[in-house]
């Protein structure tokens, strides 16, 4: 999953949302015109049991009318009856069957366009979530190559910064010897007896010279301080550089190589075929 600042409802997740919104849509759509075909669907055997049955009928009464055509007066079996009514369903039966027809071939023609605007409606929801996942892929990519250069340039400043210091490290270490032998000098013109131990002009040299390395080593170690402090600040942009980064990364990867992944092909047809 996305991290951090990736995190975020962006027009990619509203595009997906629409997508499975427009899904659930058409399949509640979809649904409802399964329930009314199959509800046609028994109503068109229901019609045809019925169509059957009558024709079943027919060819018995056609038997039964062959019969009554060869009656004659001389007829064996000729009485009389009563109570007979005439009753012929026929009409009916294929008035019902013409409108289960009828009502069939609408609700073909429904079906057919309802699968066509599904079909539209999901192509074009599917396609808006790609272009948007192409989109935010392009701007992934961007950041994360201006994320590599400005690394590669805290990189280098770390490395100016790092020799840096040892440059200071080594120019204090340098410095030590020199205000050795100054002190030295010091200390041994303490040894001096009677009106030799005096403030001369070389005295005064010496504890001028003590004084400027002490001031020249106190700068050089507040330049290393300052210089460490950049360097830990340079450190800290460096991994909040390399963080993101990897968020970038990672983000890339789910956007391009996961769900474009998946997505090469429209997963759906709207080829009929009866």
């Amino acid at each position: 999953m996305r991290k951090r600042i990736d995190l975020v409802h962006d027009q990619v997740e509203q595009a997906l949302l629409n997508e499975v919104e427009t899904l659930r849509n058409c399949q509640d759509r979809l649904k409802k015109m399964h329930e009314q075909s199959v509800a046609q669907l028994r109503n068109n055997r229901a019609s045809q049991h019925e169509l059957e049955r009558d024709l079943k009928s027919k060819e018995s009464a056609l038997g039964i009318d062959n019969m009554c055509h060869q009656l004659n007066n001389f007829s064996r079996g000729i009485n009389y009856y009563g109570g007979i009514d005439k009753f012929d369903p026929t009409n009916r039966i294929i008035q019902r069957s013409q409108n289960e027809r009828s009502k069939s071939q609408q609700l073909r023609s429904d079906i057919d366009n309802l699968i066509n605007a599904c079909a539209n409606e999901i192509w074009n929801a599917w396609n808006a979530t790609n272009n948007g996942l192409t989109r935010r892929s392009s701007e992934t990519l961007e950041a994360k190559s201006k994320l590599q250069m400005h690394l590669h340039k805290v990189q280098q400043e770390i490395f100016d910064v790092e020799k840096n210091m040892e440059l200071l490290r080594k120019a204090i270490m340098d410095k030590s010897n020199p205000m050795k032998v100054a002190q030295t000098r010091l200390e041994a013109r303490t040894h001096r007896r009677d009106i030799e131990l005096c403030r001369d002009d070389a005295q005064e040299r010496l504890v001028k010279e003590v004084q400027d390395i002490g001031n020249s080593i106190e700068y050089l170690h507040r330049k290393l301080l300052e210089a460490e402090a950049q360097h830990q600040q340079l450190l800290k942009t460096k991994a909040n550089l390399e963080s993101d980064l990897q968020v970038k990364v990672n983000s890339l990867f789910i956007d391009r190589e996961k769900c474009l992944g998946m997505r090469r092909s429209f997963p759906i047809t709207a080829t009929i075929k009866y």
